[in-house]
């Protein structure tokens, strides 16, 4: 029987709402995973040998991720059915396969006298990105019960990728669904797109002559040059955890008004005809008896 009160009491404990949380601050963690879209991947050939003919820039291949993952930390201001707040956001997914058309590997192969094949170049492996952002939310429900928001935020992001890093203006759109546990802590799932600027990293892949001649020419070495000029977006699923500082538990409701106090019931007396009266009224004066009969003499 112990032991059933306690679990009552703590079911009770997590079941009491938060009060209304608008016009106070909170912060929060959350994590996910992150589905990343796949990039274009443009390339350019610079042979050694000058009269070996230069393969020049173009859109060689493209690069899938596997699924990463999406963290970060968030701090924020609700105003009632408006939400400010900032993000610090950090991502990172690993590649999963690099497919470079045939025209470039011919070319390479014809100019070097080599045998690679469309998946023999590594050009970094994995990418990650490092994102501040700045969200405006609209927020619905909520203060006590379930709540739905959604909105946007912009930003900075660095995206490493190809062996080097670059900084470009980001942007993002975010919807999710929370519940309170407490009076304090909210749960929640979210998702979210993000889509960063045009990255500038590249990496060069040298390479060596396999022969000793390629047609009429001698083969010659050179460097293979990858670069990302496209946008890396993804898709992230995420869990929530968030603090508000203004919760509060729920008044209780007043207690009920006492009972009107019972009539006070008045004196009464008893007057000598057997009527009952107020003490304070007077009984009634009896009537006076009637007279003697009046006794006549004898006659003689």
């Amino acid at each position: 029987m112990k032991r059933i009160l306690l679990v009552a009491a703590a079911s009770a404990a997590f079941a009491t709402p938060a009060l209304a949380k608008d016009g106070s601050p909170y912060v929060g963690v959350e994590g996910g995973i992150l589905f990343p879209k796949s990039q274009t991947v443009f390339g350019n050939i610079d042979f050694t040998n000058a009269a070996t003919a230069d393969f020049a820039r173009d859109d060689v291949a493209s690069v899938k991720y596997k699924k990463g993952y999406d963290v970060d930390l968030i701090g924020g201001y609700d105003f009632g059915m408006f939400r400010l707040e900032g993000e610090l956001g950090y991502k990172r997914a690993k590649a999963k396969s690099l497919r470079v058309n045939d025209a470039f590997v011919t070319a390479l192969n014809t100019g070097a006298g080599t045998d690679f094949v469309g998946g023999d170049f590594d050009i970094g492996g994995k990418t990650s990105v490092l994102s501040g952002m700045v969200n405006g939310l609209v927020d619905f429900g909520g203060n006590g019960g379930p709540g739905f928001y959604a909105g946007g935020g912009v930003g900075y992001a660095n995206v490493k990728q190809f062996g080097s890093s670059d900084g470009k203006f980001a942007w993002q759109l975010l919807a999710g669904a929370y519940m309170p546990v407490s009076n304090n802590l909210d749960i929640g799932l979210k998702y979210r797109y993000f889509r960063a600027g045009s990255s500038n990293s590249s990496e060069a892949v040298p390479f060596t002559a396999g022969a000793t001649t390629c047609g009429a020419l001698p083969c010659s070495g050179g460097v293979a040059t990858f670069d990302a000029d496209s946008r890396f977006s993804s898709h992230s699923l995420l869990a929530s955890l968030v603090y508000n500082f203004g919760g509060e538990a729920a008044a209780p409701p007043p207690p009920p008004p006492p009972p009107a106090p019972a009539a006070e019931v008045p004196a009464t007396q008893t007057c000598p005809d057997g009527s009952v009266i107020l003490a304070t009224a007077a009984c009634a004066v009896p009537p006076p008896p009637p007279p003697a009969p009046v006794t006549q003499g004898e006659r003689g």
